[in-house]
C-alpha cells in the first residue's frame, strides 16, 4: 500500500559513536547446560528439589503454631528467616529449567511432564508456609501501625505495609492451599494447551513451511502486497484453533471470577492493579484519557496514512506498513546499536548486555516448535534470560532493545535486598520502553534522510500499538470478563466480534477490520495474563517523560539508574515521585501524549 520511494541500502551498517570494548564470541542460544542442568537426568535436579522441600519443612516447623508476631524482635527474626528462604535458588531452578525447555520446543513432552510433577511438588512444599503471611496479615491494627514506625523493622516496612493492605483479600490457610493446588489444572494447563498447539502449527508460504509464530513475526517484513496473503494463512490457522481457544478462555475467565468472588474483588481488573501496586484511580484515569485523547490521535494517524497511500481503507494486515523501502537490520547490527546506546548511558548497562550475549543468556532465532514473541525471565538467584524471534527487521531491533531494558532492570534490581528484587510489572514496562525508545532514537539519528520519514512512521505506529492498542485490549478484556460473568460463556464468534469492536475504536474507519482479523484473540497471550496490557501504555507514557529528560540532560541517567535500582522497594507512584514524575496526575499522562501528537503533526506535514 506504500507509495514507491527511492531504494536504499537494505542491510543497514551501523557505526558506533562510543569507543566500545571488544565483544567476545556471541552465543545465540540459551546455554541451559552450563547455567542450569546438563540434562533432564542431571542428579542435581532431584537434589535441588529435595533441598527446597527440606527448607520449606524446616521453616514451617520453626514457626507454625509459634508466636512470632507479638513483638518487634520476634517478628524481625522471623522476617529474616523468611528472606533467607526466598533467596534459595533451589526453590525455582528446577521448574525454570524445564519451563525454558518447553519454550524452545513445544514437542518436548519429557519437559512438560517433568515440569508438571515439579510444580506439584514445590507448590505442595510452599503451601506449608502459607500460614506465615496469613499470621502477619492478622496482626492487630494497632500493633501494625506500631511496627510500621519501628526502626528495627525499617528494612521490612514496605513489605509489611503491602501485606497489611492486601490481607483483606486473603482466605484461610486451607482455602489458600486449595487455590494454589488447583491453579495449574484450572488455568495453567488450559493456557499451556493453547500455546502448545500454536507452537506446533505451521503455514506454507511460497512453498516454504514456516512455524506459525515465525509467520506472525514475519508479517511486517514481507512486501506490503504479500502481507494480507501471509496474514490470511495465519488467521486460517487461528480459525482451526478457535473452538479450543473458546473453551480455554471461558474456563480461565470463569475460574478467575470464582477466585475474585472468594477473595472479595468486585471488578475483574482489581486484583491485577493491586498486584502491580498501582492506584486503581490512576489506572482508570489512564484508560479514560487514552480512550478519548489517545484514540482520537491514532484515528487521525491511520486516516493520514490511508490518504498518503491513496486508498480509502487500509487492510488490517497493512496497518503497520512502512513508508518507502524499509531497511533490514541483522542481529549483529542490532547488537552494535544497542551496545552503543547502553554504554553511552552507563558503562554498567553495556557490561550487562555483553555478559548476556557471550554467556548464553539470549536465545535469538525462531525455529519450529519455539514459542512466539519475546520475553525476559528473571528470578532471585537465577540468571536473567531473554527470548527473541529475530527476523532482521527494525522491529526485531526495537524488540531486542525492549527486552534488554527488562534485563538491565532485573540486574540493577539485584542491588536491593532479596525481598525487593522483584518489581511491579508497571515499572518493568517503563524500563523496557525507555531503553527501546532511547535505542530507537540512536538509530534515527544515524539514518539517511531517505529513511527518516519511514522511521518516524514506524515510531508512531509502535507508540500507538503500545499506548492505544493496549488500552483497546484492556477495554476488550473488561467487556469479555463482564460478559462471561453475566452471560455464563461466549462463543468464539462473539469473542472475535468483540475484538473487532475494540480494535476499530482506536483505528477508526480508515482501517478495515474483519471477523477473521478478530480471531487474533486466539494467539494474543496477554489476554491470559488478565489486564496486564495497561502496563504497556502506562510504561510507555512514563518512559517517554524520562527519555525527554535524558535527551535534554544526560546526567538524568543517575535518576534513571535510581529508578532501575529501586526494584520493588516502594509503590509505583512513589518510585516515580522520587525521580521527579508525578504519576498520580492524569495531566502527567496527557502531557506525555503531546509527543505522539507532535509526531503525528510532523507526519502530516511530511506526507502532504
Amino acid at each position: 500500500m506504500s507509495k514507491k520511494a527511492k531504494n536504499v541500502k537494505k542491510h543497514f551498517k551501523y557505526t558506533p559513536v562510543e569507543k566500545l570494548p571488544t565483544l567476545g564470541r556471541m552465543k545465540t542460544q540459551w546455554d541451559l547446560k552450563n547455567l542450569y542442568y546438563s540434562s533432564a537426568d542431571d542428579p542435581r535436579i532431584e537434589k535441588d528439589i529435595k533441598a527446597a522441600e527440606r527448607a520449606y519443612r524446616t521453616f514451617a516447623k520453626k514457626y507454625r503454631h509459634k508466636d512470632f508476631t507479638s513483638s518487634a524482635p520476634k517478628l524481625l527474626r522471623a522476617l529474616q528467616d523468611a528472606e533467607k528462604l526466598a533467596a534459595l535458588p533451589e526453590t525455582r531452578r528446577p521448574a525454570y529449567y524445564f519451563s525454558f525447555r518447553t519454550v524452545l520446543n513445544a514437542h518436548d513432552t519429557e519437559a512438560q511432564k517433568r515440569l508438571a510433577l515439579i510444580d506439584n511438588r514445590l507448590t505442595k512444599a510452599a503451601n506449608e508456609t502459607i500460614f506465615f503471611g496469613l499470621a502477619i496479615g492478622n496482626i492487630p491494627k494497632k500493633l501494625q501501625q506500631s511496627y510500621l514506625k519501628d526502626d528495627r523493622l525499617k528494612k521490612y516496612h514496605y513489605d509489611l505495609a503491602q501485606i497489611f493492605k492486601n490481607a483483606k483479600y486473603l482466605l484461610s490457610e486451607a482455602e489458600e492451599k486449595i487455590l494454589n493446588l488447583k491453579s495449574e489444572v484450572s488455568r495453567g494447563m488450559w493456557i499451556a494447551g493453547t500455546d502448545k498447539l500454536l507452537s506446533k502449527r505451521s503455514v506454507t508460504y511460497k512453498k516454504k513451511e514456516l512455524p506459525l509464530n515465525a509467520a506472525i513475526d514475519m508479517i511486517t517484513t514481507v512486501p506490503p502486497k504479500e502481507r494480507p496473503k501471509l496474514w490470511k494463512l495465519c488467521t486460517d490457522a487461528f480459525a482451526s484453533l478457535a473452538e479450543i481457544a473458546e473453551n480455554e478462555i471461558n474456563a480461565v475467565v470463569t475460574n478467575k471470577k470464582i477466585d475474585d468472588q472468594l477473595r472479595g474483588y468486585k471488578k475483574p481488573y482489581q486484583a491485577t492493579i493491586a498486584h502491580y501496586e498501582n492506584s486503581e484511580k490512576a489506572v482508570l484515569s489512564l484508560v479514560e484519557a487514552i480512550s478519548a485523547k489517545g484514540f482520537a490521535l491514532s484515528r487521525k494517524y491511520y486516516k493520514l496514512k490511508a490518504k498518503h497511500a491513496g486508498v480509502k481503507t487500509i487492510p488490517y494486515a497493512n496497518r503497520s506498513d512502512d513508508i518507502g523501502t524499509p531497511i533490514q537490520i541483522p542481529f549483529a547490527e542490532a547488537v552494535h546499536i544497542c551496545r552503543d546506546t547502553f554504554y553511552e548511558m552507563k558503562q554498567e548497562y553495556g557490561r550487562i548486555f555483553d555478559h548476556m550475549l557471550t554467556h548464553g543468556h539470549i536465545d535469538v532465532y525462531p525455529k519450529q516448535g519455539k514459542t512466539g514473541g519475546a520475553f525476559c525471565a528473571h528470578a532471585v538467584g537465577l540468571p536473567t534470560f531473554v527470548m527473541l524471534n529475530q527476523v532482521d527487521s527494525t522491529r526485531s531491533f526495537t524488540t531486542l532493545a525492549h527486552e534488554m531494558g527488562h534485563a538491565i532492570h532485573s540486574e540493577r534490581s539485584k542491588t536491593q535486598p532479596v525481598i525487593y528484587q522483584d518489581y511491579s510489572t508497571t515499572t518493568a514496562e517503563t524500563a523496557s520502553t525507555l531503553f527501546e525508545g532511547i535505542a530507537q532514537q540512536k538509530l534515527i539519528d544515524t539514518l539517511p534522510e531517505s529513511q527518516k520519514l519511514n522511521m518516524l512512521n514506524q515510531r508512531i505506529a509502535e507508540n500507538i500499538a503500545t499506548i492505544c492498542r493496549q488500552i483497546a485490549f484492556f477495554n476488550f478484556e473488561k467487556e469479555l470478563h463482564e460478559t462471561i460473568r453475566t452471560q455464563g460463556a461466549m462463543t468464539w464468534q462473539e469473542m472475535a466480534d468483540l475484538f473487532v469492536k475494540h480494535v476499530k475504536a482506536y483505528m477508526g474507519p480508515a482501517v478495515e477490520v474483519t471477523r477473521e482479523d478478530g480471531l487474533s484473540f486466539v494467539y494474543v497471550g496477554h489476554f491470559r495474563n488478565f489486564f496486564y496490557v495497561y502496563t504497556y501504555a502506562y510504561g510507555e507514557l512514563m518512559s517517554n517523560l524520562m527519555a525527554q529528560k535524558y535527551h535534554h540532560d544526560h546526567s538524568y541517567v543517575d535518576k534513571i539508574d535510581q529508578f532501575l535500582c529501586a526494584g520493588g522497594s516502594d509503590t509505583v507512584e512513589n518510585i516515580f515521585k522520587s525521580i521527579g514524575i508525578n504519576a498520580h496526575k492524569t495531566d502527567t499522562f496527557l502531557e506525555s501524549l503531546k509527543t505522539l501528537e507532535k509526531d503525528i503533526k510532523l507526519f502530516e506535514n511530511l506526507t502532504q
